[in-house]
């Protein structure tokens, strides 16, 4: 039962996560861009050549990670679920912290949108709670030893 509660949470946050995803983070005047909008600038914040390919694959392949998430909880096998939720978590709760604590920005040209980073915090947080409870719930099984002692 534990396991399936914590399966659920962690499904609900992969699913806040990767919609904080498409929230806007970044605001530029009154243009908005949403995390995937932000990557293609990459080249305006240094991150060109292999730097950047990599940072926009991990960024991208997010979403694929979790509904690989979702599909090994669905046929139960909520272990690899989990250690999968909690690599997820943990990329996407990363950045979305950094980009949370950066602050809105209010009266600057271009800031942080705090509505995209703070759902896929939330998102992230969720998936590593849902994931340490899976992790951590047991199964608990009647082993009778011979003996005095039960």
């Amino acid at each position: 039962m534990r396991s399936a509660v914590g399966a659920a949470i962690a499904a609900v946050g992969l699913v806040t996560t990767i919609t904080g995803t498409f929230l806007p983070w970044l605001k530029s005047g009154s243009t908005t861009r949403d995390s995937y909008e932000v990557l293609s600038l990459r080249d305006l914040a240094g991150l060109d050549g292999v730097a950047g390919t990599v940072v926009t694959s991990v960024w991208v392949g997010l979403t694929p990670l979790a509904v690989v998430a979702i599909g090994l909880h669905v046929v139960r096998f909520p272990r690899f679920a989990a250690c999968i939720g909690l690599v997820f978590g943990t990329i996407s709760g990363t950045v979305a912290l950094l980009a949370t604590v950066q602050g809105d920005g209010k009266g600057s040209l271009v800031g942080i949108s705090i509505a995209g980073p703070a759902a896929t915090l939330a998102g992230a947080v969720l998936t590593i709670v849902g994931a340490i409870t899976v992790l951590t719930s047991t199964r608990r099984s009647a082993v009778r030893t011979s003996g005095g002692n039960p």
